[in-house]
């Protein structure tokens, strides 16, 4: 019997994610000061970012990234070194460290517009 992951069920419920259910954990580094793990979670074209606060829960709202105006600097997805970098509203983001690089790489290039 599958065991409900209620972290995924939290982040449903308050609209963070679609029906890609792309939830990934990440070390983030912005431009602006802000660094940190993260939680990712897309959601249409917005990417939404929150504190890391175990497994089953959120931990502070941090921002919300419209994808529409974001752009795509450039990925890896070599397993030892997965990270991808963005710039929006002025800022660059540098993702590194998720889980399944070329998955993720792939959903954060069809979402960014800019």
């Amino acid at each position: 019997m599958a065991k409900e992951n209620m972290l995924l069920k939290k982040a449903h419920e308050l609209g963070l994610m679609d029906e890609r259910e792309f939830a990934v954990v990440a070390d983030v580094t912005c431009s602006n000061g802000n660094r940190g793990r993260a939680c990712m979670f897309l959601n249409g074209n917005l990417l939404f970012l929150y504190e890391l606060r175990g497994f089953a829960d959120l931990g502070e709202y941090v921002e919300t990234l419209d994808m529409n105006k974001a752009r795509f600097i450039k990925g890896s997805s070599f397993l030892l070194n997965p990270n991808m970098v963005l710039e929006y509203a002025g800022n660059r983001y540098k993702f590194v460290g998720f889980a399944q690089p070329k998955w993720v790489i792939n959903h954060i290039k069809e979402a960014c517009k800019g």
